[in-house]
């Protein structure tokens, strides 16, 4: 028994070092910006916009990127069920080899960083995507 218990404490341990440590994904700036994208589709207020930007540390340029992502993976409905996979490795703590990387301020240490808060946003409050797009 002694020996069973030692066995499972050193499993336990090397599996603490071994496996790589969990991401939290933060999502409140991707909804910031779909709750701007949804007010300037109603107002078309581009000063307001800029404003609202500058104040979550983004340049319209950012924006107008995560507002395409969203858009790709809105339309791209095949390949979610992938990206929703490489979403549980990232937060699971593994690194994503990509193939080509959007740059938005913040975002350069960890390359599909964006890809996740975007991604994580689709799980867990799709109804604001739909306010955004559809609303």
């Amino acid at each position: 028994m002694l020996l069973f218990a030692v066995a499972l404490l050193g499993f336990r341990l090397g599996m603490r070092f071994v496996m790589p440590a969990p991401r939290q994904v933060e999502t409140s700036r991707m909804e910031k910006c779909l709750q701007f994208y949804r007010d300037y589709r109603q107002n078309n207020d581009q000063e307001r916009l800029a404003v609202d930007l500058d104040r979550i540390g983004l340049t319209p340029k950012n924006f107008q990127e995560i507002i395409d992502r969203f858009i790709y993976y809105r339309s791209r409905k095949s390949s979610m069920d992938q990206a929703m996979q490489l979403l549980r490795a990232f937060r699971d703590g593994y690194n994503i080899e990509v193939t080509g990387v959007v740059s938005i301020s913040g975002f350069a240490s960890e390359p599909f960083r964006l890809d996740a808060e975007i991604l994580a946003v689709f799980e867990g409050r799709p109804e604001l995507i739909q306010e955004a797009f559809e609303g």
